[in-house]
């Protein structure tokens, strides 16, 4: 059979193969280690990828590294020869050794998010679970109109894909996630839908440009790769075409950028021939391409996470050679508004050399700071290792979140004021309380919230427990925390930091939401907040971290830090009962860790301290995470600083009370 560029959108569209998934491993007579399958990068001319491992004889499509790089997914033909036979493959990364298994027959072109989260497959979906990969969903109703052959995403979730059609008249569209949502898709412009089969559109994960293959001109019969990239006010550029070290008389279609930013892949067809390769070029020809005003308005913009720093460790980020600054900060996220900073001009000056003094490492490691007044982002600065888009780790401000949660459970009714102070127990339906250790009813949410629940728990025997994950599973984990502490009495509940604390409050959250406490900070907190790109990791209960293991984005951090400044109100409405974040932000108890500064009290995992400026007092609430998470909040100057940083010491507070609060008092 010959192959015409319909023949290949043919090949490539959502196949309806529905085997039983397999997990056959392939013997390679060599072992194949190293990065990209240990094979040897290529410069600005394209290579052909692995040639007889992945590039055969046969046709390969659709090569995807998994943003760990660890994986390796693609569709191929096989048996060419015999009886014809489309796979679903992966190269999975164990021990620096690459190990090859067929997942299935073919279901589709796969494609991951940046956020290594979600694997489309067309019209359809995976998420990525802590078991592995859940059962296939649908994108939703708008677009089971469109034949769908590939997907791809960015951090923020917007989709990019295209549309089979008989006449080659399809259209490349895209379709934006607000507030958890799908948005109705709509059509590129026409400086990318000009032409005829336009294909296979790759979205940067930033969003800055989108490559995709199609044919233009007259007496054109094959496929070149072609390429937008977003201007300055936020459209789309004229296409540019790739030259002819890429585009050549054969077809070249469904581009992919390695995650970490370094190659673009490519398949390769002759046309008129079966046989469909995949290619690799180095990613700075999308450099060459860029024209001069694009690269002039990109060198004022905040740096940038590749896809594999984003879900990678942080310490795997290299360190900015300076620091970035920007007082007239822009945002296209309807939540979190932008401007420009109006301080007096000496003002302005103190922070922006703080900034730099920052990046320069004169105050410790930290990696953001960014500041909003009046519910606007004015002020934003990344160094070290931070990177706008990256979510940071929170550390322990994790607290201060479960702790808002709680206020989100009882803004909406599943809590009250007055359950504060009932015993913890008595939310738990499933405790066996005839096994439970004496005082425990003495544990009251308020306790718990203020670290004075009162679990003494032998440490050595607990991780021995912790082994047998199974016996934590739910309610189970408090059931077991109040079967193993020794008895709860007036003088074990005196403030002891962490001490099981978040995970008791979170298990309550969790007997009391609807849908559980995943589903609720999801739809009910990180979906109204128009947060996407987060990590929410999981507890050995089950159940969603309470204490740590959480990550944001900075401009993220304002949005939680606004609601504290507006008493509770959200986009005007009331999120987050007034009334809990009184008290939760208030002077409860004196912290008795020698690491905690005298003057600091705590409420419900929040922190207050006095900070004086000139002959007035302000009162400072904050969330706090070791290494220099921070949330930060003056209500009465209507002020609120983001933090992250990963220093051991974290003295940073130093200079947020004598530099930054006083640069917004006059």
């Amino acid at each position: 059979m010959n192959i015409t560029i319909k023949n290949l959108l043919t090949l490539a569209m959502l196949s309806s193969f529905s085997g039983t998934v397999t997990s056959a491993t392939m013997d390679n007579e060599a072992k194949l280690t190293g990065p990209y399958l240990g094979q040897t990068t290529p410069g600005l001319t394209p290579e052909v990828f692995a040639p007889d491992i992945i590039s055969t004889e046969d046709w390969e499509y659709g090569v995807v590294f998994a943003p760990s790089m660890k994986e390796m997914y693609m569709v191929r033909e096989v048996n060419s020869a015999t009886k014809r036979e489309q796979q679903f493959v992966v190269y999975e990364q164990q021990d620096d050794n690459w190990n090859e298994r067929v997942i299935s027959k073919r279901v589709g072109t796969p494609t991951l998010s940046p956020d290594n989260k979600t694997m489309f497959f067309g019209r359809s979906y995976k998420d990525r679970t802590t078991e592995g990969w859940s059962e296939m969903k649908r994108l939703g109703q708008d677009f089971e109109s469109f034949r769908i052959m590939r997907v791809t995403s960015s951090f923020n979730g917007t989709i990019a894909f295209d549309e089979a059609t008989k006449d080659g008249k399809g259209q490349l569209r895209y379709s934006m996630l607000e507030h958890g949502k799908r948005l109705t898709p709509k059509p590129f412009p026409k400086q990318i839908n000009t032409g005829m089969w336009n294909a296979h559109p790759f979205i940067a994960p930033d969003e800055s440009y989108v490559i995709w293959d199609g044919q233009r001109g007259e007496g054109v019969d094959n496929s070149d790769l072609f390429i937008s990239f977003k201007e300055p006010n936020g459209n789309w550029g004229d296409a540019i075409k790739f030259g002819d070290k890429v585009n050549t008389s054969d077809n070249e279609f469904a581009v992919q950028l390695s995650p970490d930013g370094k190659y673009l892949f490519f398949n390769r067809n002759v046309v008129g021939g079966r046989n469909v390769d995949t290619y690799w070029v180095d990613a700075q020809i999308i450099e060459q391409l860029k024209p001069a005003h694009i690269k002039k308005h990109l060198t004022k913009q905040a740096p940038q996470a590749t896809a594999a720093q984003a879900t990678g460790s942080l310490r795997n980020v290299p360190l900015l050679k300076e620091a970035f600054t920007n007082t007239s900060p822009k945002s296209t996220d309807s939540t979190l508004k932008a401007s420009k900073l109006t301080l007096p001009k000496k003002n302005i000056e103190v922070l922006v050399e703080l900034a730099k003094e920052i990046g320069e490492g004169k105050y410790g490691k930290y990696d953001s700071l960014l500041i909003a007044q009046d519910n606007k982002l004015v002020f934003e600065s990344y160094h070290k290792r931070g990177r706008y888009g990256l979510a940071h780790g929170q550390a322990s401000a994790t607290k201060g979140y479960t702790s808002l949660i709680v206020g989100r459970a009882i803004q909406l009714g599943y809590l009250s004021m007055a359950d504060l102070d009932k015993p913890l127990i008595n939310f738990l339906k499933q405790l066996d309380t005839s096994k439970l250790v004496t005082g425990a009813d003495k544990i009251t949410l308020h306790k718990a919230l203020t670290m004075q629940g009162g679990l003494t728990i032998d440490r050595e025997k607990w991780q021995e427990i912790e082994k047998s994950p199974k016996q934590l599973q739910g309610q189970k984990l408090v059931q077991t925390l109040l079967e193993q502490s020794a008895a709860i009495t007036e003088e074990t509940q005196s403030y002891k930091y962490g001490n099981f604390n978040p995970m008791l409050v979170m298990s309550v959250i969790d007997a009391v939401v609807p849908g559980g406490a995943q589903a609720f900070i999801k739809s009910e907190i990180l979906d109204k907040l128009n947060i996407s790109n987060y990590n929410w990791g999981t507890h050995a209960s089950g159940l969603p971290q309470a204490g740590w293991m959480v990550s944001f984005t900075s401009r993220d951090m304002l949005k939680l830090g606004n609601i504290v400044v507006n008493k509770g109100k959200w986009l005007g409405e009331q999120f987050i009962s007034a009334d809990y974040l009184t008290k939760a932000t208030s002077d409860i108890v004196n912290p008795t860790e020698d690491w905690i500064p005298k003057e600091y009290r705590y409420g419900y995992y929040w922190y207050n301290a006095p900070v004086k400026v000139k002959n007035k007092t302000y009162d400072v609430a904050f969330a706090w995470g070791g290494g220099g998470q921070r949330v930060v909040v003056v209500k009465e100057l209507e002020l609120v600083i983001a933090i992250t940083g990963h220093d051991r010491d974290d003295k940073i507070m130093t200079q947020i009370s004598n530099i930054v609060i006083p640069a917004f008092v006059g």
